[in-house]
């Protein structure tokens, strides 16, 4: 199981390096008018991107909250009734805790996936709002003859 974790925060770093990668290239065709057009395109394009995946990645977050929660069910059934030795309510939480923490590492993995996502979704759309600023910097720049 220890792989699979590993191999989703590789790829989840990887995923991250594109998307630097893809903003700084906008942030470059948005510095010259004559690529501001594609760069509004690849914005609108990739924004439905990001929406998507971060929708998908709510819902694995979402089915492991769930198989969570039950798995901490389970083993608390488990130590109550089938354990000979009692332990207290914080002995309990704790040894749950324990036997489910794989499965909460990868919750705050995908979970913190998710949220970069989201963040650079929000990034995307700022730098949208920037573009009628840009064209007005131009506009400005050429002495207002261009209308």
């Amino acid at each position: 199981m220890s792989n699979e974790k590993t191999d989703f925060s590789k790829i989840f770093e990887g995923e991250r390096e594109e998307w630097k990668e893809k903003i700084q290239i906008l942030a470059v065709e948005m510095k010259d008018i004559k690529t501001l057009a594609k760069a509004q395109v690849d914005m609108f394009s990739y924004r439905q991107i990001l929406l998507e995946y971060s929708f998908k990645l709510a819902g694995i977050v979402s089915k492991l909250n769930s198989k969570y929660k039950v798995e901490k069910a389970r083993r608390m059934r488990e130590l109550t009734e089938t354990i000979n030795h009692r332990y207290g309510a914080n002995e309990k939480m704790l040894l749950i805790e324990g036997d489910v923490s794989e499965i909460y590492e990868k919750i705050e993995l995908v979970e913190g996936h998710r949220k970069f996502i989201d963040q650079t979704t929000q990034t995307v759309d700022h730098m949208l709002y920037g573009i009628r600023q840009r064209i007005a910097l131009e506009e400005y720049l050429r002495g207002s003859t261009v209308k």
